[in-house]
């Protein structure tokens, strides 16, 4: 029998957690509650959640603040996050993605949604992941990806990459003779069941360009279609 997908609900109201626990302990996960996230970052380090569900708005380290601190840690950083948020503006949904979640819900929300998504991420993550497990040392002039470990060089230097940036470049280098259109980019890398907005892809492959440095060209604008690999 397959383990468990262990699941960390971050957020402070108690009633929020119960409701969580309860539901998605029914679809056969393990749950684990959290009141904020100084609490959950310290069980990490006992052990990694398959996904966080996690609140915007806390006291002390907001859910933002939390999820930088994952993708900045090469441990954490390729945890997936659904943000959970009364705040539902485009731009804190924007800010949220571009931080590094991977989805975003807006409360109050239905637990049938919550259960979708979770199962929505966790499919896609998998999936994914075996994908570019298999690939070998993919490699363009003095660029060079490490699928196995999510790892990029320039030059033979490491260069750090947040999951998204890694995947955009995957899918570039992996299909060079394609043009991507923004929405072709979202559904390779997110699916098209999450939210995501064309400003998100291009602030990804603005930081991309200035991570692969003098070889940022090899990412190229087609003006009015999208983006793609350019020898």
């Amino acid at each position: 029998m397959p383990m468990k997908k262990k699941i960390f609900v971050v957020d402070d109201e108690k009633d929020i957690q119960e409701i969580l626990k309860i539901n998605l302990s029914m679809q056969n996960l393990d749950v684990r509650a959290f009141s904020s996230g100084e609490e959950a970052l310290a069980e990490l380090k006992h052990g990694l959640p398959d996904l966080i569900l996690l609140d915007v708005m806390m006291d002390g380290m907001d859910g933002f603040e939390f999820c930088k601190l994952l993708r900045e840690n090469a441990d954490y950083r390729d945890i997936p996050v659904i943000f959970l948020s009364a705040k539902t503006e485009e731009f804190d949904r924007v800010l949220g993605l571009e931080l590094g979640g991977d989805d975003y819900i807006a409360k109050p929300f239905s637990m049938k949604e919550v259960g979708a998504r979770v199962k929505a991420v966790l499919r896609r993550t998998d999936t994914k992941t075996r994908q570019i497990l298999n690939e070998k040392k993919i490699a363009y002039k003095g660029v060079e990806l490490f699928p196995e470990k999510y790892a990029l060089k320039i030059d033979g230097k490491s260069v750090k990459l947040t999951k998204t940036e890694f995947e955009i470049l995957f899918l570039f280098l992996k299909h060079p003779e394609k043009i991507f259109t923004r929405d072709n980019i979202i559904d390779s890398i997110r699916g098209d069941d999450v939210y995501v907005i064309d400003r998100t892809i291009d602030v990804h492959i603005m930081n991309l360009r200035k991570k692969l440095g003098k070889y940022k060209n090899i990412i190229s604008t087609f003006s009015g279609v999208g983006y793609g690999f350019k020898e």
